[in-house]
């Protein structure tokens, strides 16, 4: 055979494979599977292969597939494939708006199991879902109150579009499940003024005997707004209520009614002299009577006439160790057991190891109940010194805050400074009551005597019309005597608006009294999920400036002793649509902190983890600028980075930051260009150290990998911790500090 037709032949043979491999990788039709119901068993095959990238090419085809692939994935939803029915809503998930078909016909699925992912992925497809409102009020009246409650936000998150269920809605405000009763007004409240005739159901429901439905109540009426005229004498006696968000809220509602409600005059004046009420009852009445209020009162700390001086950044010296085995105890000085959730990261100071983690350990025989703490070791022998004990905080509503410090404590001399489980920033003395003294001005301890904490004061964040979003996490960064923190102001319950638009997403604190000496509302009615960023502070052109990180993908800075904006910067393009699933470019929030170095600020864009990895973007600016300087500042863009909620890193000109796929990327500090990357295979939140020339990153499966930093990509190590690690670890010279999940370790 000559050659020439020797390479035709082969080249035929390939192409014919080629064909037959996409041919056999197309989902079958629903007649196909009709006439060959042992197609089911092959795809479930695929989708088990043992090798990850013949699994990853299944899955790829059934996503390709769309509307295709519906009959077999849901033919995957029945008792005999029930292990694939995780992996058939992570398809269904990455499909989006094709699947909404399948996924409202789920909802009347004989397992509660599928109805509730179902209608769960639901809430994340609009505005796809205008068309399936029948099928989402039907599950309004299922017999699972999470299906009911989930159809309920489903339709909240179309916003006016729901109209047409309004009624549904009004049926479901006496749902037997308060929760459901909760999402019903919450969704009536996105709808707006279309919602007008749930007035009445609504101000009935100001009567609830669940607060948590009060207070939804008002966000409904709110956003209604002059036609709920009707609700003004129910709103007037829910100022009186025993909860503050019940009172708040139905002071904003009065304010949103406007000029209809000059009723409320007086009950608002009286709100007024509550400090927790002032601005929102004055808020309120100058909606009514078309008066501005004054500026507000003057803080009672004088602010320093001198730009104050920033914390010296220490950098750590020494060559802590790249191997350790946590199984044999090899270069493990010690461990320690933790909770069971552990976010915060260690910090040590002076012989001192902190770290913020949930109560699963029950050190207080007196509190035995979920909570967060703030564990106090000693770092030589990781005996056990003291814990700060944050109870839960009954707000009317369930428990809704995630019960484990994630905050990380700041330390200055015998105080300590850090923001707990249950959103209060705290003043903490660091021998406890070691010292023999109750230091104050807080004397009311619940805990007292040895290994409880000694509070020196406390600021409870919601007291100033903060509402929380899931979880509070801000770390404390401090400017001279002032003291900068996020608030995690963030959306309601049901995740259809913010129902505390007004209150600040970022204080300024006086560290000895834990006063506000500002507030800046920041992002306000635009928060996309929560706020979960810390500030940083930062000199600019001799000025003090707090860089935060908004909850609605906007980098502010703010002038450190007024609390004035300087500039601003929109990491989100503006065509960007708000899409909380994996694989897509959604509208982000900043999550992780800022990074400011060689005149550069570099800001990462992210989501929750919930919302799983997908594109993103990373920006690096000017800060020399005034007002928006979004088209002037921007220095350069990479879209090869995915979701981040860890702080990068930046030294000597490379920028190493990880993402929730588990890729450490290394990008040119100056350019963004990429120099290399680093694949761990699991999302990575933040847990990014760089000690000398090492580079060690944690992830969510456990495994801190070593790398050597620079511009040529060198894997040191790889080793396997006891659970996954959210945290960096905290280096001490020779040593690290490291906490997992579950457990805390010197490593030398």
């Amino acid at each position: 055979m000559r050659p020439t037709r020797a390479l035709a032949l082969l080249f035929v043979v390939g192409l014919c494979q080629a064909i037959a491999l996409s041919q056999s990788l197309q989902p079958p039709t629903e007649s196909s599977l009709s006439r060959n119901p042992s197609l089911v068993d092959d795809w479930a095959s695929r989708l088990q292969a043992g090798e990850p990238k013949d699994r990853a090419a299944a899955e790829d085809a059934l996503v390709q597939g769309a509307q295709r692939s519906l009959p077999l994935l849901k033919r995957f939803l029945t008792r005999e494939h029930q292990d694939f029915n995780a992996v058939a809503f992570e398809i269904i998930q990455r499909i989006g708006p094709p699947a909404i078909p399948l996924l409202a016909d789920l909802l009347g699925h004989e397992w509660y199991a599928i109805r509730r992912s179902a209608v769960s992925e639901l809430i994340d497809l609009v505005p796809a879902t205008e068309g399936i409102q029948p099928a989402l009020r039907r599950a309004l009246g299922d017999d699972d109150a999470t299906v009911a409650g989930d159809a309920a936000r489903a339709l909240g998150a179309l916003g006016k579009r729901a109209s047409p269920s309004v009624g549904a809605l009004v049926t479901t405000l006496s749902h037997q499940d308060p929760y459901v009763r909760v999402y019903a007004a919450e969704a009536l409240a996105s709808i707006g003024p279309l919602a007008a005739k749930a007035t009445p159901a609504l101000a009935e429901a100001l009567g609830d005997p669940v607060p948590g439905v009060r207070w939804a109540a008002c966000e409904g009426l709110a956003g209604i707004g002059p036609a709920a005229q009707s609700a003004v004498p129910q709103l007037i006696e829910a100022l009186d209520d025993d909860f503050l968000y019940v009172r708040l809220f139905a002071a904003r509602a009065l304010g949103s009614i406007g000029p209809k409600a000059q009723s409320a005059r007086e009950a608002l004046k009286a709100a007024a002299s509550d400090q927790a009420m002032r601005e929102e009852a004055e808020w309120a009445l100058s909606q009514i009577t078309g008066v501005t209020p004054g500026a507000p009162a003057a803080s009672p700390v004088t602010a320093p006439s001198v730009a104050p001086s920033l914390p010296t950044t220490v950098v750590p010296t020494g060559r802590p160790p790249m191997d350790w085995d946590p199984t044999t105890g090899r270069n493990i000085v010690w461990s320690v057991e933790l909770g069971n959730e552990t976010y915060g990261r260690p910090v040590v100071a002076d012989d001192t190891v902190y770290v913020g983690t949930d109560n699963s350990r029950r050190m207080n025989p007196a509190y035995q109940e979920q909570a967060g703490v703030l564990m106090a070791f000693r770092s030589t022998d990781g005996a056990f010194l003291w814990q700060d004990l944050a109870p839960r905080v009954e707000r009317g509503l369930r428990e809704w805050l995630l019960p484990s410090t994630t905050s990380a404590a700041y330390v200055e001399g015998d105080r300590l400074f850090y923001v707990t489980a249950e959103c209060q920033l705290r003043s903490l003395d660091t021998k406890g009551f070691d010292d023999g003294e109750n230091d104050g001005p807080y004397l009311d301890e619940a805990f007292i005597g040895q290994g409880a904490a000694d509070m020196v004061w406390q600021l409870d964040m919601p007291a100033l019309g903060v509402f929380p979003h899931e979880a509070c996490n801000s770390e404390v960064s401090a400017v001279g005597d002032l003291l900068m923190v996020s608030t995690s102001n963030g959306q309601n319950e049901g995740h259809t608006l913010v129902p505390s638009p007004r209150a600040p997403s970022l204080i300024a604190v006086d560290k000895r009294l834990g006063s506000v000496v500002w507030r800046a509302i920041g992002a306000g009615d635009k928060v996309l999920h929560g706020q979960w960023s810390s500030p940083v502070a930062a000199t600019v052109q001799g000025r003090s400036q707090v860089l935060f990180g908004g909850g609605d993908g906007w980098l502010r800075a703010y002038d450190a002793l007024s609390g004035h904006e300087v500039w601003r910067f929109d990491g989100n393009p503006k065509d960007a649509r708000w899409l909380p699933r994996p694989r897509v470019l959604s509208r982000g929030s900043i999550i992780a902190s800022p990074v400011v170095s060689d005149g550069r600020v570099f800001v990462a864009m992210g989501l929750s983890p919930g919302h799983g990895n997908g594109p993103s973007l990373i920006y690096a600016i000017s800060p020399d600028g005034q007002g928006d300087i979004t088209a002037s500042g921007i220095l350069w863009t990479s879209r090869d980075v995915g979701r981040v909620v860890g702080t990068p890193i930046v030294k000597d000109g490379l920028l190493y930051v990880g993402d929730l796929g588990g890729t450490i990327h290394c990008l040119d500090a100056a350019t963004g260009a990429e120099i290399w990357k680093h694949e761990t295979n699991e999302p990575i939140w933040g847990s990014l150290l760089l000690a000398g020339d090492r580079l060690y990153v944690g992830n969510a499966d456990g495994v801190m990998t070593v790398l050597r930093a620079g511009r040529q990509k060198e894997l040191l190590k790889q080793i396997e911790m006891d659970s996954p690690i959210y945290s960096p670890p905290a280096q001490v010279g020779d040593a690290l500090y490291l906490a997992t999940a579950r457990r805390l370790y010197l490593i030398k």
